[in-house]
């Protein structure tokens, strides 16, 4: 049975500022404007305005845990919104069964110029709950707030972090069918954050059908089981969620690979190109782990050079090399070069996990001190494996530990 359906929906928002026609001016010119549209018969007048969903059609069944996963404007607050019944669609049919509690905003739910205590009663009474219902869970919403010393001060003087501690505490505790949470928890400490992640977790066990938006990834892959991939208001992939995030994260590793140039650069010697090369000799930018690499770097010289020395390191986009291979350690430099030249590395394995990888390097002179290149970005690649199945094992492998080492466990009790 399903608690959330979005049938075809479209929104698009107008663009622009609000019309100020005044009364006789919208009278005066009604004539004119009726004519116009009868001059124009069934012809269909341009959609205008900023298109935020382009006909989503998604199902979110009850007691489930949904993820709405995407960048900034893919259309997932909106979609919240639609659900919460905040706006309304331009087409298509939003359903909805039973109450929503909804967080979609630091503040959203609470009145600002109502004490907390005041807000408590409101919130309850505006979605129906009798007075009884709301007295007898008004002790576990402050306690959980632990707004106890200010429930009586009006909300606009409450801090941010206060602010979602109340309005996070109403709507989670007066037990709604489907509670919504957009991106208003990470203004919260982090210790809220986890009461939090616990207090949906304990909905969701109950009964209590969650949509779920954040960019707190760990969060979303310990919470939600499904989702639903967005992007410039079209669903690209929707189902289990594991895939979903790991075809997310792998959308974000890909448009930041086809952002990485090697930049000009000058000095003495100039690295005028840079590759990556499988075992094959083909060129390609994805590997799988342990796979062996071949980085190809081909430079440009003011004169012929005496044992010029190539340093490459690989990175995640973190400080710090986690593989650094240099002839200042090995030795292994040529006795001379020309004024155009290439340097192959060849590492045998691939000891990584999956992620995207950037590849830097320079040349140092063979006084082993002096520098004939800067410190460059000159190339990047991806490690592609299998979908591992812990309960944050996609974005852990991409975003935890970098080395792909064998291991096993052995518990005793």
């Amino acid at each position: 049975m399903w608690a959330v359906r979005l049938e075809e929906v479209t929104k698009r928002y107008r663009m622009g500022g609000i019309s100020r026609d005044t009364l006789g001016r919208v009278i005066s010119t009604a004539p004119r404007r009726m004519a116009r549209r009868l001059s124009q018969g069934s012809v269909a007048r341009p959609q205008t305005g900023k298109l935020a969903l382009d006909h989503v059609s998604l199902e979110v069944a009850e007691g489930e845990s949904y993820a709405l996963i995407g960048s900034n404007g893919a259309g997932k607050s909106t979609a919240l919104r639609l659900i919460c019944r905040i706006s309304p669609p331009t087409s298509g049919m939003v359903r909805v069964r039973g109450r929503v509690g909804a967080l979609i905003e630091v503040s959203a739910g609470v009145h600002p110029e109502l004490t907390g205590r005041e807000n408590i009663w409101l919130y309850g009474s505006i979605i129906g709950l009798p007075r009884s219902e709301i007295r007898y869970r008004f002790s576990d919403i402050v306690d959980f707030s632990g707004l106890a010393d200010s429930l009586d001060t009006q909300v606009k003087f409450y801090s941010s972090g206060m602010q979602l501690r109340l309005g996070f505490s109403i709507a989670s505790h007066l037990e709604p069918d489907v509670f919504v949470v957009d991106e208003a928890l990470a203004v919260g400490d982090v210790m809220f954050q986890s009461r939090c992640v616990e207090r949906m977790t304990k909905l969701s066990r109950e009964g209590t059908t969650l949509l779920f938006v954040s960019h707190q990834l760990p969060t979303v892959e310990a919470l939600c089981t499904r989702g639903a991939l967005l992007s410039e208001g079209h669903v690209l992939v929707e189902g289990a969620l594991k895939p979903v995030l790991a075809r997310y994260l792998a959308m974000v590793e890909e448009n930041q690979l086809g952002s990485i140039r090697l930049h000009e650069n000058s000095g003495p010697v100039r690295i005028v190109g840079a590759s990556c090369h499988g075992e094959d000799g083909e060129e390609r930018t994805q590997f799988s782990p342990n796979d062996s690499i071949e980085i190809r770097l081909r430079f440009e010289s003011d004169k012929p050079l005496e044992r010029p020395y190539v340093v490459v390191g690989i990175t995640d986009g973190r400080p710090g090399m986690l593989v650094q291979c240099s002839m200042l350690d090995d030795g292994n430099t040529p006795e001379w070069v020309g004024t155009h030249w290439e340097c192959r590395l060849r590492i045998a394995e691939l000891p990584l996990r999956p992620r995207l990888y950037r590849v830097w390097a320079e040349v140092v002179a063979s006084d082993g001190v002096g520098t004939l290149t800067e410190w460059l970005e000159v190339a990047a690649f991806r490690v592609v494996g299998d979908i591992p199945n812990g309960p944050r094992a996609v974005v852990y492998s991409m975003a935890a530990g970098a080395l792909d080492v064998p291991y096993t466990w052995d518990v005793h009790p």
